[in-house]
């Protein structure tokens, strides 16, 4: 397992202030391996304790950048406290700007294999595998 140091990314927190989560954690992606099931891509979630500079990014098993998701599209580097990725009951299973389809920042996909994606972020850096199948097209 592999660990290291935070800095991250802003976002709108996705639950009432009553239930903030107590601490940051990095949840593992669903599905594990994709693609599986019908679904083309995978979705990471989090939680974020206090507000903080937020990055999850997808690695190779080198550690080089493939594709970084927060700070990115409709996500600000700094996050507010609150639950990201996963919807509440009766919403989208996921939130667009959280799921990865297995293609990295240029556009391309990339091969199958083992990735990494980390979330740095309060001073927490967190790691989780993601398996990829590869894309058919």
């Amino acid at each position: 397992m592999l660990l290291a140091l935070a800095a991250a990314a802003p976002l709108p927190a996705q639950q009432p202030a009553d239930s903030l989560p107590p601490v940051t954690l990095l949840y593992q992606n669903f599905p594990n391996p994709f693609p599986a099931l019908g679904q083309d891509a995978t979705c990471l979630s989090f939680d974020l304790a206090t507000a903080s500079e937020v990055q999850l990014d997808i690695l190779d098993l080198r550690g080089n950048p493939v594709r970084r998701l927060v700070p990115g599209a409709g996500l600000g580097p700094v996050l507010t406290p609150g639950r990201y990725g996963r919807s509440d009951a009766g919403g989208a299973p996921c939130d667009p700007r959280l799921m990865w389809d297995g293609r990295a920042d240029n556009g391309r996909a990339v091969p199958a294999g083992v990735y990494l994606y980390k979330l740095r972020a309060s001073g927490v850096t967190q790691f989780r595998r993601i398996v990829f199948r590869g894309r058919n097209s």
